[in-house]
């Protein structure tokens, strides 16, 4: 398999990389990565793999934040997500139930919310808080999920967020992985 990074036209020194199919395992938490269409790639000793498929296996979501233009991944860390507009959010629940709970600070005291599969988003919702920022007010969120949408393969996310008030654009995004189906 061979890549080609895109160059301007003007640039005559092209690089050519050459990767190849790794002939060995990759195994996380006792899985194996089996690849589905694709493989496990090495090049000079290094070993590159599908980053959601890897974050998949560890349970971690995988996101791209376009506003920021970077990808972001998220795992069930012992310290509970926190960012400018959300803090202290804890998740329990499962197989499509979830109880989120946690405090917002949010413009106008409303709190917008997704729930992601990875490919779409299966329920978008808005909550009132009781106060609007710069006070933080606590929030509980019962988010459930019909069985036909849940995915056989891949991580719920729930995206907490504000509308900006300038121009309705999403800020404060706070992306957290609701659980993770193999």
């Amino acid at each position: 398999m061979t890549a080609f990074p895109s160059m301007a036209a003007t640039n005559t020194n092209k690089t050519e990389y050459t990767l190849r199919e790794a002939a060995y395992p990759i195994e996380v938490n006792g899985s194996v990565y089996t690849g589905e269409g694709l493989p496990v790639l090495t090049y000079k000793g290094n070993t590159y793999v599908p980053l959601r498929a890897m974050a998949d296996m560890l349970g971690a979501s995988v996101a791209w934040n376009e506003k920021l233009g970077k990808v972001v991944i998220s795992s069930g860390a012992a310290i509970a997500p926190c960012n400018n507009a959300f803090c202290d959010v804890l998740v329990t629940g499962s197989g499509g139930h979830y109880t989120v709970t946690g405090k917002g600070r949010v413009f106008e005291g409303v709190m917008q919310y997704a729930v992601e599969d990875g490919h779409d988003y299966l329920l978008e919702g808005h909550q009132q808080l009781d106060e609007g920022a710069p006070a933080w007010s606590p929030f509980s969120l019962k988010i459930t999920i019909p069985p036909e949408q849940l995915p056989a393969n891949g991580t719920l996310t729930l995206e907490l967020f504000e509308n900006s008030a300038k121009d309705g654009s999403q800020i404060n995004v706070l992306s957290i992985p609701l659980e993770t189906f193999r």
